[in-house]
């Protein structure tokens, strides 16, 4: 349906530079030097665990030693807003929280989400079943019997939701800040051209409209509990293809059409929720969708459509890192054109730890050299220009089994892991006791999000960190009480790397061990 007027070129043009504007570095930092500087490490041997070192003092930089490797942070500008780091409470996660006897349960979240934990600001639910469900019957929230249609959306339903519901009202009294995204992975069954849940399958062109209404319904019944969802994505991982659990087809045409249908939606019901586009690979998997995406919704769609999402968001299982992924959305430095000509923020919105590698050491350095800490910096190219990162990234399912259980029987061959691995233990006596790990996931993202938090309302907003040093990922934010945020992780896996951290005409020092993550709180 073409229910919308034609956008005239100025109203674009003045669009796109307004929502630019708002990524690009304004104003500059009056940094006052504090007294002592904190200090906290994790390592690859699990010597350090987000461990608090000796605090460290700021001596006057003078001539740069180049015996060291030296960080230079900037506070010329700031750049993106900090969104947070997190994963997805699946039905999985919910389940096995829930099940768990309430001390654990509570030590559990309290780890996640509070301020002496690792902080953790954002959730991602899914909207009906994902692959990651407790039982083995896949559904969605407006399951019909064959051949009947529900296009006044009368049976639509939470009953699976209960644990999920649960245990986001848990963590919102641990953490106020915490913010919600939703992700469909299918449409019900009576709205798709195969008839299929599992197995792919596009929208019938008549349900359009009626998928909207089910995606914002879905926002008004979870506000209803409690829950406000500030953040929807209208389908994960469009075009994964037909797999053993549910899944559906978008081409960047529909998607365009569904992102309008559903923002007018929100902005007629005085909804405050945001649409995060795209929610797949950064790789090949994007190739050409992009350009298809924000045409259509800037010239074939109202002039508020593009104002409806403010974010693009990626899954990591395809193409060779965020920056370096140079095919982008099928465009040459795609990075650069979503910050500086869509005028959109990003945001990692899917990864996980795997069977693939079970080495901590390792995927702690993959973790922030992929997803947390070189993603979410401010980079900063050969000629000094600087590119907006991403707000911040979430892993897959928060809480797993150590066997990366349960998820349904006919989705075999699944092996990811949980941020934490939370196991139940039965004595010979019978008796049943839980235990629970952290993964090297939590750790990477833990350096930076327990220290990453609005101060009067104001969020974090990233300053540019730069280093000539390939063995460092480096990344920098300045926080509203003053504080700058700075961390570095040696991905080396022998050296250590003695770094220097300059800000301005000062510096701190510190000796880094291999394959390991320093945060500064300076």
């Amino acid at each position: 349906m073409k229910a919308y007027k034609k956008l005239a070129a100025v109203a674009m043009a003045a669009a796109m530079a307004a929502s630019a504007a708002a990524l690009a570095g304004c104003g500059d930092v009056d940094y006052i030097y504090p007294d002592r500087v904190s200090v906290y490490e994790t390592t690859g041997t699990k010597s350090g665990l987000l461990s608090r070192k000796s605090s460290l003092s700021f001596v006057d930089a003078g001539e740069e030693d180049y015996t060291r490797q030296t960080v230079n942070i900037s506070t010329d500008a700031l750049y993106q807003e900090y969104v947070g780091y997190g994963a997805s409470m699946t039905h999985s996660s919910a389940h096995l929280i829930m099940e768990a006897d309430e001390a654990t349960r509570t030590a559990v979240l309290e780890d996640l989400f509070s301020r002496e934990g690792a902080n953790f600001s954002v959730v991602r639910i899914p909207v009906g079943a994902s692959d990651y469900i407790p039982g083995d019957t896949f559904f969605t929230c407006d399951d019909m019997p064959d051949g009947q249609t529900d296009m006044s959306l009368e049976h639509f339903n939470l009953d699976n939701d209960g644990d999920i519901i649960a245990v986001c009202k848990l963590i919102m009294q641990i953490n106020p800040e915490v913010r919600f995204m939703a992700s469909p992975w299918s449409a019900p069954v009576w709205m798709k051209e195969n008839g299929m849940l599992v197995g792919g399958g596009s929208l019938k062109s008549d349900m359009h409209e009626v998928y909207a209404d089910y995606l914002v319904r879905f926002i008004e019944e979870y506000a209803a509990e409690g829950i406000d969802i500030s953040m929807l994505t209208i389908l994960n991982e469009p075009g994964v293809g037909a797999l053993s659990y549910p899944t559906m087809d978008m081409n960047a045409s529909e998607a365009a059409e569904v992102t309008a249908l559903v923002g007018q939606k929100l902005e007629q019901k005085n909804i405050a929720c945001s649409i995060v586009a795209w929610d797949f690979n950064y790789g090949s998997s994007s190739s050409g969708y992009a350009d298809t995406y924000f045409e259509m919704l800037f010239e074939e769609y109202s002039d508020t459509a593009g104002s409806y999402i403010d974010t693009v968001g990626f899954h990591c299982y395809d193409g060779d890192g965020y920056y370096s992924s140079q095919n982008l959305f099928g465009l040459k430095n795609g990075i650069e054109k979503i910050s500086k000509d869509y005028g959109k923020a990003s945001l990692i919105t899917e990864i996980t730890e795997s069977a693939a590698s079970n080495d901590f050491a390792s995927n702690l350095t993959y973790a922030a050299k992929n997803v947390v800490v070189n993603p979410c910096a401010a980079q900063t190219d050969i000629d000094g220009n600087v590119w907006n990162g991403c707000g911040g990234a979430l892993y897959w399912n928060f809480v797993l089994d150590s066997d990366g259980q349960p998820t349904a029987a006919s989705h075999g061959g699944n092996e990811c892991y949980g941020v934490i691995s939370l196991d139940s233990v039965t004595t010979q006596s019978g008796d049943t006791f839980y235990k629970y790990s952290k993964s090297s996931a939590y750790y990477a993202m833990a350096q930076v999000s327990r220290f990453m938090y609005s101060v009067d309302g104001v969020p974090c907003r990233a300053l540019a960190a730069y280093t000539d040093y390939a063995d460092l990922c480096v990344m920098a934010y300045y926080r509203n009480d003053g504080a700058i945020i700075a961390v570095v992780c040696n991905t080396n896996e022998t050296n250590n790397a003695p770094v220097d951290i300059v800000i301005g005409d000062k510096k701190i020092s510190y000796e880094m061990m291999p394959q390991s993550i320093v945060t500064f709180v300076c």
